[in-house]
């Protein structure tokens, strides 16, 4: 009985916590940082790191102090040990780096970005010589169009968006995306259309930091529309593979690109099922997603893809062995779907291409049109 008193007064009082120690104390936390940087909000004159402390999680604007991460480049991500403050409540107040685990170089060829600034902030300033700087801290380049478009955009303090990459903490600016007055930017650079769009019969990765499904899809307006990648997902829609999909869907766009789809009909269907209807598909090696045949099938994240009526495992385990710690692959696949008692088979009949991350651009993307692939542009 005395052993129970003394425990539920200590679970009550807190004076002891089974060694977990006060939770106000500093902590030592896991962070992830994103490879660019965002303004902290609409007014600041500063920029803040996009964090987040779950990979599961999207990185995130942090506006808390951050000391010790000046050395940080744009253009990588990192993982590193921070240690928190809290504040009476439990809740972290500023971050010291402590020490960096690992750093991922994101390929300037695929790790473009918007940014949007309010000019009126004074964030974003005339550097002279056709550049701009950001912040006092980043300058950047511009063209004589896109030096035009900032000029004007100051000059009325619009709210503009930017597309950049970065590589070994230089900005390059590839496009002038939108600018306009601050209370008509939703309506002309942020907004929302009704639009009929098939999906095709098949899907590719999206090309991202992390391997996923995307879906290929067209505006339904003429045979001659040209297919494309659609990096986001329809919600409240699931495609089948073998199934070519006519729907209707709501679409919100920001800076011209497609930001949100909302799927809101299906008008038809079209059973695309055989050699005939073969397409190009593309896995990374990245990670686990992409794992070596078992029985007659590899398989990627959660898709059976089957490898051996054309005797394509060998072929494709050796594509997989090739991968170094250092130097990840992609792989570009021809297949087709069978539909086997209304179940859809994926069969691979040939690899087309097995690059490299830094060669597949040029060496698999560029020359052939049926490779979608988003970081191709």
């Amino acid at each position: 009985m005395n052993r129970l008193f003394i425990l539920l007064v200590c679970l009550i009082f807190s004076a002891c916590d089974l060694n977990l120690g006060s939770s106000y104390d500093p902590t030592t936390r896991t962070m992830y940082i994103d490879y660019y940087r965002e303004a902290c909000n609409e007014t600041s004159t500063v920029l803040c790191f996009r964090t987040r402390f779950d990979t599961d999680d999207s990185f995130v604007v942090n506006t808390l102090g951050m000391s010790g991460f000046e050395d940080l480049k744009w253009g990588a991500r990192y993982t590193v040990q921070v240690e928190a403050e809290r504040d009476s409540d439990g809740q972290d107040t500023q971050y010291s780096l402590q020490g960096i685990d690992s750093t991922e170089v994101i390929d300037a060829s695929s790790n473009s970005f918007l940014l949007t600034f309010n000019m009126s902030s004074q964030i974003l300033l005339d550097n002279q010589d056709s550049s701009w700087i950001i912040a006092q801290d980043k300058i950047f380049s511009c063209s004589i169009a896109d030096c035009t478009s900032l000029d004007e955009a100051y000059r009325d303090s619009n709210k503009i968006q930017l597309q950049f990459s970065a590589e070994n903490d230089e900005l390059t600016l590839l496009a002038v995306k939108c600018h306009s007055s601050e209370a008509d930017f939703s309506s002309v650079c942020e907004g929302e259309e009704n639009k009929v769009w098939n999906i095709a019969h098949y899907q590719s990765d999206c090309g991202s930091y992390i391997p996923s499904w995307c879906s290929i899809y067209k505006e339904n307006t003429d045979a001659s529309t040209d297919w494309n990648l659609l990096d986001v997902d329809i919600s409240d829609f699931t495609a089948v593979w073998g199934n070519e999909h006519e729907i209707d869907v709501l679409v919100t766009q920001r800076a011209e690109d497609i930001a949100a789809v909302k799927f809101v009909e299906e008008k038809n269907v079209y059973i695309k099922s055989g050699d005939a209807f073969a397409f190009k598909l593309v896995l990374q090696t990245s990670g686990s997603a992409l794992e070596k045949s078992s029985g007659d099938v590899i398989k990627y994240l959660d898709v059976e893809l089957n490898c051996e009526q054309y005797s394509q495992c060998i072929d494709i385990d050796n594509a997989i062995d090739d991968v170094t710690d250092s130097m990840e692959r992609i792989l570009v696949l021809q297949a087709f779907v069978e539909i086997n008692e209304e179940v859809p088979v994926i069969i691979i009949k040939e690899l087309v291409c097995n690059e490299t991350v830094a060669d597949f651009k040029t060496e698999c993307a560029d020359k052939d049109d049926e490779i979608y692939w988003v970081k191709k542009g």
